[in-house]
């Protein structure tokens, strides 16, 4: 199976033991990807964002690995349907698991966001505010210790 992966193509399962090996695969990245994902969530509740980022490295390759294993699973979801691998129900579990996990994760993420942009938006509104003229003077000057504007603003809104 790890030769079809290396040319491109998707493995597919013939016999019971070669379905069991793609669930059993399927199963092993859900196990890497999980914790990642759980660790992401509780640090972004907590407003650890830097620490969540930080599992980003981690993050990434275990999602394409798990993807990869679930786009192998239906490339022989015939052979898996025809021989019911013992551990496809487990697989079936732990999967509407994981995407109750990924909902939770995703609500969380829009939240940081959320806040992310509140923040920054206010803070852009604080510094228009402190380089804006109160007053004019009488030709239409604005008013003594009114200073030119600084250069503005520049924030990254990748979270």
């Amino acid at each position: 199976m790890s030769e079809a992966h290396a040319s491109g193509l998707r493995p597919r399962a013939t016999t019971p033991d070669e379905a069991e090996a793609l669930v059993a695969a399927a199963l092993r990245m859900l196990e890497e990807l999980e914790p990642v994902i759980a660790a992401e969530t509780a640090l972004l509740r907590d407003g650890e964002l830097m620490a969540a980022l930080d599992l980003a490295e981690r993050k990434g390759p275990a999602a394409q690995r798990y993807q990869r294993a679930l786009e192998d699973l239906k490339a022989s979801a015939v052979a898996i349907g025809r021989f019911a691998p013992p551990s496809l129900p487990v697989l079936r579990e732990r999967h509407e698991l994981f995407e109750e996990l990924m909902n939770l994760n995703m609500a969380v993420l829009g939240t940081a966001k959320t806040v992310s942009e509140s923040i920054i938006r206010e803070l852009a509104i604080d510094v228009a505010q402190a380089r804006s003229p109160q007053g004019y003077g009488a030709l239409g000057r604005p008013v003594d210790g009114y200073r030119t504007p600084v250069a503005p603003l520049a924030v990254s809104k990748k979270l």
